[in-house]
């Protein structure tokens, strides 16, 4: 295992110890490894399209920020065809917004947008979807970005966000750890792609609480906060303007 030039983390996918990256040929297998690593990952998915009816009026605009190849966006503009509703999906690395970008051609309802979202000024929105991306962004650009969105959205808008979740409590979190290694395992990863993928993201990946998440959502404004999905380590909350 060679932590300085790429291990092994499944799917195809090498990463260099704390070097974890979206970039480049990640997007070839990217829906594949998310699948396998992320409990419910699909299920999140139509729970987040489910949850956008409650939202989203006939000639809206909805945001996803990192879009990664444009799963989430799709679904999405599937639930709401026909209500010319915008959808613009963001995302920073140039490989998966190109690749977003060819699976959502036949969509004239979509616009992918290559940027960095905590810098990008948004319009006028009635509903958006963070999933799995704040949990890779600095504390302060997390903060920015959840302001940035709220200042946005619509009055009875929402904003949907999963991330991987810590525990606050060190039993429970080495549980956590457990139950989720075992679940990789039994995806078909080997060990040693369980334990590169974890060294990939040292100093990458830094989640929350589920207090602090919550925390970090009204510190932006949203007075309406509530946890919509659990699994051990991996949460979705819906927070309302």
């Amino acid at each position: 295992m060679n932590l300085f030039h790429g291990t092994a983390v499944g799917d195809g996918i090498v990463s260099p110890h704390g070097r974890w990256t979206f970039a480049g040929d990640v997007c070839d297998t990217f829906d594949i490894h998310a699948d396998k690593s992320i409990p419910y990952y699909r299920d999140g998915h139509e729970l987040v399209a489910q949850l956008s009816e409650f939202f989203v009026r006939p000639g809206g605009v909805v945001y996803e920020i990192g879009c990664s190849t444009g799963t989430l966006i799709r679904a999405l503009a599937r639930r709401h065809h026909g209500k010319d509703v915008r959808f613009l999906a963001v995302d920073v690395e140039p490989r998966m917004a190109e690749e977003a970008r060819r699976r959502c051609a036949r969509d004239p309802d979509i616009e992918i947008i290559e940027a960095d979202a905590t810098a990008l000024e948004f319009e006028g929105f009635d509903f958006a979807a963070i999933y799995y991306t704040l949990q890779f962004l600095r504390p302060d650009q997390r903060q920015r970005l959840l302001a940035g969105l709220y200042s946005a959205l619509l009055p009875g808008g929402a904003v949907v966000v999963y991330e991987k979740v810590r525990s606050a409590s060190p039993m429970f979190q080495d549980l956590a750890q457990q139950i989720y290694q075992d679940f990789k395992l039994s995806n078909g990863y080997t060990p040693d792609e369980v334990l590169g993928k974890s060294r990939s993201l040292k100093g990458v990946l830094a989640p929350l609480t589920s207090e602090e998440n919550i925390a970090s959502l009204r510190a932006a404004g949203f007075g309406q906060v509530v946890s919509v999905q659990k699994y051990v380590c991996f949460e979705g909350f819906l927070a309302v303007k």
